[in-house]
């Protein structure tokens, strides 16, 4: 079996070179896959957070206070979708100078109910905020990222292509390239693709009549959602909102550690999926 994966926020390694960080994530993601891949699997993870690193970026923001009004909202869009139906929607439209108080209180509630360290949700809800809007904007960054993966699924020709994260999102728009490779199952984990307003509307090619479909080159869709990922959209929410969806499911994974990667591979879900692989 050939695995090509793509990671997703929070893999920025400026003491690396693109080669050494594509080539220290697929030992990493190998190693966490583990017994989920047969002897002789080759498992090859593409890098692209230098690519969404300007001149200006290169230590992105530790913080949500550090965060551009354009970050911000992604943020505070995000952590709505995470609200009890029964709790009120904050209003995302308020007064200049007073979007940092509420991005904080908002960050402090979520990580309140959900028992975990503010620090740990501010911290992460930035890295979100920052990257997620340096892919989405459309221009030349965007178009080097989708590039890096479609040269690597040219290269590699997987069977299985497993997108963590933001990664899923490149996936999503470069598998729906009219020369994009095939591949026999797409693994989207811990996937925001159905964010509305943050990803979903800002999809290309953009969703028709409310819902966005399987990208033609992917023969089989199965995604897998914690539903303690912040920034993954809870079980179902993406088969509502995509046709073609084969396999839509939850898999628990340690709070602390809500959106990593690892713990993802390491899952019994994951392993099953795979397992269908032939």
């Amino acid at each position: 079996m050939r695995i090509l994966g793509i990671h997703g926020i929070g893999n920025h390694r400026p003491d690396e070179t693109p080669q050494d960080a594509a080539s220290n994530l697929s030992a990493i993601w190998s190693r966490h896959l583990g017994p989920a891949v047969a002897a002789g699997t080759v498992v090859e993870v593409v890098y692209y957070a230098d690519l969404l690193r300007g001149p200006v970026q290169q230590g992105g923001a530790a913080t949500t206070a550090q965060l551009t009004d354009e970050e911000a909202l992604v943020v505070l869009e995000t952590l709505a979708h995470h609200r009890p139906p029964a709790q009120p929607q904050p209003s995302l439209r308020v007064p200049q100078g007073r979007l940092t108080q509420l991005l904080r209180d908002q960050v402090a509630e979520v990580a309140e109910s959900w028992a975990c360290p503010a620090r740990l949700v501010d911290r992460a809800m930035a890295r979100w905020a920052k990257e997620v809007v340096a892919y989405l904007t459309p221009g030349p960054t965007r178009e080097a990222v989708q590039e890096r993966l479609h040269a690597a699924l040219d290269r590699h020709q997987p069977d299985v292509l497993i997108a963590h994260s933001l990664g899923s999102v490149v996936a999503y728009e470069t598998l729906h390239r009219e020369d994009a490779p095939s591949v026999a199952l797409w693994l989207t984990l811990g996937s925001p693709l159905a964010l509305r307003g943050v990803v979903f509307d800002r999809l290309v090619p953009a969703p028709v009549d409310g819902r966005g479909s399987r990208p033609p080159a992917a023969g089989r869709w199965a995604n897998v959602a914690d539903p303690g990922d912040l920034i993954a959209i809870p079980a179902k929410g993406i088969s509502q909102r995509f046709r073609g969806v084969e396999s839509d499911e939850e898999c628990v994974i340690n709070r602390l550690d809500f959106h990593s990667a690892s713990r993802y591979l390491a899952s019994g879900a994951v392993a099953r999926l795979l397992g269908t692989v032939r």
